[in-house]
């Protein structure tokens, strides 16, 4: 808080593109001038720039605050556009030269850049870039249908390198399937960083719960299951059911606290046994998990990108308080 390293390394990556940038955000204000700076300087180089933000048929301020941006960015010559507005796109997301990825909980908003807790990643990967490219092109393109980015997860192991880009769309479902496989074959911990929380009485069978049951039964099994999640004192309706979240967890053995009320926490964060780091977009509620568009990734056995969120866990961890 107070810092955005994010910022300064989106702008170090579009000012290193040799061909290309793509940029999938649910909210993109004109508030980082130096970020915006550096897109103009790119495409002034040459380099194909396409910016894809949230048009939303339930929320009009969504659309409304995303507008200016685009019209900004389509009188600066950049193609800019809006999604389709029956799916939500909550993802986070920036493509350099089809290879850079850049994602997690972070919006282009000052709010968001200074005044909350993000956790975000970088990776040079030619592989996972062109898994992202291609999902980007296709929600480009329009052709993005739901279920269309389905991964077969029988290859995921929870004692093997490996990393999983997890794009999302409706019905695609591929984040809750990797993460619940992560979390059954836990041996240690599981601890989680999380914004919105949602357990849901009259749907015994949502992904929400099964992950919310993950965790329990984790705890059950002697790990260490710790939860912090957002106190989401601005909105009351997401405050009560991460209240009702926390005190589920909470009621059956799992570790829980909460961040200061004058605080949001934004970002979206798992790890597991001091090795694996699940991170994107993703909040654990239906449309999340289920509907929207989103982006994580899943970075398994790899200890050494593990240990730093370990710290920024524990560091938030120190300063939550119980569920009140």
């Amino acid at each position: 808080i107070g810092s955005c390293a994010y910022c300064q390394q989106v702008e170090r990556a579009i000012a290193g593109a040799q061909q290309s940038v793509d940029i999938l955000l649910s909210n993109a204000e004109l508030d980082e001038q130096a970020l915006w700076d550096a897109i103009i300087a790119a495409v002034s180089r040459g380099i194909e720039i396409r910016v894809l933000l949230d048009e939303s048929d339930w929320a009009q301020s969504i659309t409304d605050k995303n507008r200016p941006t685009i019209d900004y960015l389509n009188e600066h010559g950049i193609p800019a556009r809006f999604d389709d507005p029956s799916v939500t796109t909550h993802a986070k997301l920036v493509v350099i030269d089809r290879r850079i990825v850049i994602l997690g909980s972070t919006n282009w908003n000052e709010y968001s850049f200074y005044d909350q807790v993000q956790a975000d990643l970088s990776i040079d990967d030619p592989i996972v870039g062109e898994v992202f490219s291609c999902y980007f092109d296709r929600l480009w393109d329009g052709s993005l249908f739901p279920g269309a980015v389905k991964l077969a997860t029988d290859s995921v192991t929870p004692d093997q390198e490996m990393i999983v880009p997890l794009p999302e769309t409706a019905d695609t479902e591929n984040y809750p399937a990797v993460l619940l496989k992560l979390m059954e074959s836990a041996h240690e911990s599981i601890h989680v960083v999380m914004y919105r929380v949602s357990h849901y009485e009259q749907y015994k069978d949502s992904h929400a719960n099964d992950i919310l049951n993950a965790l329990i039964d984790a705890a059950g099994r002697g790990l260490d299951v710790r939860v912090y999640m957002d106190d989401c004192a601005f909105y009351e309706s997401e405050r009560e059911a991460n209240l009702q979240a926390a005190r589920y967890l909470s009621d059956h053995g799992v570790g829980v606290r909460m961040d200061d009320p004058k605080i949001t926490t934004h970002a979206k964060l798992v790890l597991i046994d001091h090795r694996t780091t699940i991170l994107g977009s993703t909040n654990w509620n239906y449309y999340s998990l289920a509907k929207n568009n989103e982006t994580d990734i899943a970075l398994i056995c790899y200890p050494g990108v593990a240990a730093p969120y370990e710290a920024f866990f524990e560091t938030l961890w120190k300063g939550g308080r119980s569920p009140g």
